[in-house]
């Protein structure tokens, strides 16, 4: 059942202009049925939540996987706000996350402990890279992202989106990618459908806030949330991209 929902301080992003929702699940999810009926209808959910930012200068959307697109173009529909498809992707070595590179630059992202403690020979980190970095070109190619400057000052804001959050991996690439790469000074606020409550207090640390519709202690699967299980293809997030594009103009 939903807890008491919690507020934060006045005057701040995180107070009653949104409400984050929290709730307690038993560990077993075998027998509940799915709570959302669709990503669209998340991304209106999830836009209610954070109306403080609409209109909003210097704020942009970004979809941080293109599966989560539909429900990223809808919270920026709701908040009159650009939106792009911020594409980021990690790569593996014996079933470990390595590193992970975006579209935005030649630069990787490597986990420098993890790579030093496995004693990963460079030439295997560079053929990883490699073979990641044709892979992200081809979703790049199909999914047509718009390519929008990132704004870059301090009182910037970067509303990254994803349809739900399990262990976070991808998420907190995104936000290193943003921060240690990419050289980006603003705000990053973390939005989710579902997110874990563990999860959702370790973003707080790193981001100006991690807001989802629900945060339950287990999460288990994000598709299991979603009474919608259809994945998007890439044709059809090139089509909600040109949709963007034409938000954009009208902002």
């Amino acid at each position: 059942m939903l807890a008491e929902k919690s507020l934060s301080a006045p005057n701040s992003p995180r107070n009653s202009l949104y409400k984050r929702h929290r709730m307690s699940l038993p560990i077993s999810r075998a027998y509940v049925n799915p709570y959302f009926s669709s990503r669209e209808e998340t991304g209106v959910m999830l836009a209610k939540l954070i109306k403080y930012y609409a209109r909003n200068p210097d704020t942009v959307v970004l979809s941080i996987k293109p599966t989560a697109t539909a429900l990223a173009h809808e919270i920026a529909k709701e908040l009159e706000l650009p939106l792009d498809l911020f594409l980021v992707s990690s790569f593996q070595f014996d079933g470990m996350t390595v590193g992970a590179i975006t579209d935005k630059s030649d630069q990787p992202l490597l986990k420098e402990q993890i790579i030093r403690g496995c004693d990963i020979p460079k030439e295997t980190i560079n053929d990883l890279i490699a073979k990641e970095r044709i892979a992200l070109e081809t979703l790049k190619k199909e999914c047509c992202p718009l390519n929008l400057p990132l704004p870059n000052s301090e009182n910037a804001t970067l509303i990254l989106c994803t349809d739900g959050i399990q262990s976070g991996q991808n998420a907190r690439n995104a936000i290193a990618i943003l921060k240690k790469i990419l050289g980006y000074r603003g705000k990053i606020v973390l939005v989710a459908g579902i997110m874990g409550s563990d999860a959702q207090k370790m973003f707080m640390k790193e981001t100006e806030d991690a807001i989802a519709v629900l945060c339950p202690q287990v999460v288990g699967t994000v598709a299991s949330w979603y009474d919608d299980t259809r994945v998007l293809t890439n044709e059809e997030v090139r089509q909600i991209m040109s949709q963007a594009r034409d938000l954009s103009k009208n902002i």
